[in-house]
């Protein structure tokens, strides 16, 4: 019996990627709000080109939007994940009626959401503000979705270079 449920698994993993129901994470818009050397704040949409992100130090802020899709599905859990919870302060904004408020299962400050019964498709808007640079201080912000289909969820990340501000050491 173990040998057939060992056959058939490929066909299980298989019938789910085919099939193009994994959820999917799209950085719609990426702004970044730095102070300039002229003290003049400037924002700017870095969301097709990520690679141009200029370094951010302490007290600089990103906003990010992010369109949350099930393929189909509905659905089941959006989870914020940062590198390191000293560097970046973070709030999640996020349509209220589409998320579950039973339980334990929606915890804004550690950035998780469960969204309600019948959720296909949502926008999510992530704030995160700079608080702590190191010398090697790079930092990422990290996002995980899943849906109540049975396919693996989806992850995307944004690498934020940061700098030290060496006028206030």
């Amino acid at each position: 019996m173990k040998k057939r449920v060992l056959l058939l698994l490929p066909l299980f993993l298989g019938a789910c990627s085919n099939s193009g129901e994994s959820p999917v994470i799209k950085i719609e818009k990426l702004y970044v709000k730095a102070d300039s050397d002229t003290d003049s704040a400037k924002e700017e949409d870095y969301a097709n080109k990520m690679d141009e992100l200029p370094a951010l130090k302490v007290g600089d802020k990103v906003n990010a939007f992010l369109l949350l899709d099930g393929n189909g599905a509905e659905l089941k859990t959006f989870k914020l994940q940062k590198d390191n919870d000293e560097t970046l302060a973070t709030k999640l904004v996020y349509q209220k009626t589409e998320v579950s408020t039973e339980g334990n299962l929606t915890d804004e400050e550690k950035g998780q959401l469960r969204f309600k019964d019948g959720v296909t498709q949502t926008r999510v808007m992530v704030h995160a503000t700079i608080e702590h640079v190191d010398k090697n201080g790079d930092v990422r912000l990290e996002f995980y979705l899943s849906s109540k289909a049975e396919c693996e969820g989806a992850q995307e990340e944004i690498g934020l270079k940061t700098k030290v501000d060496d006028e206030k050491e």
